[in-house]
């Protein structure tokens, strides 16, 4: 699966100026198959890169049941396995509202389907979060534990679980069930796209082109053509750190 599904995505890549004028080419255009290969291993790339899936991806706990995975993928759901959290007595306890960050961002509107604390296996839940508790922050991947009315974290409360655990924190214990990336990256994040069929243009140059320089003979004339792809390199190392920024907040570090 792939955010580019229409075919029109390679031809307007292939129409992109820099292969009709960039020496590499010599005006012969790479091949249609050429382009997909390299726009499929660019967005796999930029996903790595900005640590965000580039269309919307199921989050299943690594110790989901057979049965539960057999079914995502007879769908042809696309999925990813995630560790489940850990549990820390002072995050939940009668002082503070809980709180759940989940491993990947942004979380899609309406998908969080369960949260689970279980113990001591995966197949055993101490205790399941009531929906009407769940306040997410989609952007950022914080999802708040805000008990109702009167309700208070019961079976969940830190007393209990410590007493059941014997500790203060406990290791994939918080099972989230949701799903994760950006859901029209076409629509609501061009940039990205366009940033992701850079890469591609990069990946095709460099694989047309590898050598620093070479002599181009046509029509009886000869030249010398220099290709440096190491300034093309660094705008699109510029442009994933922007991304990043805009996706997951501004890094601030501490000194």
């Amino acid at each position: 699966m792939s955010i580019f599904t229409n075919p029109d995505d390679v031809a307007s890549l292939l129409a992109m100026s820099v292969f009709k004028t960039h020496p590499a080419f010599s005006g012969v255009l790479p091949s249609e198959d050429e382009a997909w290969a390299a726009l499929l291993a660019a967005e796999a790339d930029a996903q790595r890169r900005l640590r965000v899936f580039l269309e919307p991806t199921v989050m299943v706990p690594s110790q989901a049941p057979p049965p539960e995975i057999d079914a995502l993928e007879n769908a042809g759901t696309k999925y990813a396995l995630e560790a489940p959290s850990e549990y820390e007595a002072e995050t939940f306890s009668n002082t503070f509202f809980g709180c759940v960050e989940t491993k990947q961002r942004p979380i899609v509107r309406g998908s969080i389907t369960s949260i689970r604390f279980v113990y001591p296996g995966p197949g055993t839940a101490v205790f399941e979060v009531p929906a009407e508790w769940i306040r997410p922050e989609l952007k950022y991947g914080l999802i708040h534990l805000i008990p109702t009315g009167l309700a208070s974290y019961g079976p969940m409360n830190a007393f209990v679980l410590q007493a059941l655990t014997g500790r203060k924190t406990v290791p994939m214990m918080i099972e989230v069930r949701y799903t994760a990336g950006l859901t029209d990256a076409h629509g609501l994040w061009p940039d990205v796209v366009d940033t992701v069929k850079k890469m591609a243009v990069l990946r095709l140059i460099e694989g047309a082109f590898p050598a620093q320089s070479a002599s181009i003979s046509a029509d009886g004339l000869s030249q010398s053509a220099s290709v440096d792809t190491s300034k093309y390199s660094d705008m699109i190392d510029k442009k994933i750190s922007t991304l990043k920024d805009a996706l997951w907040g501004v890094r601030v570090g501490v000194l």
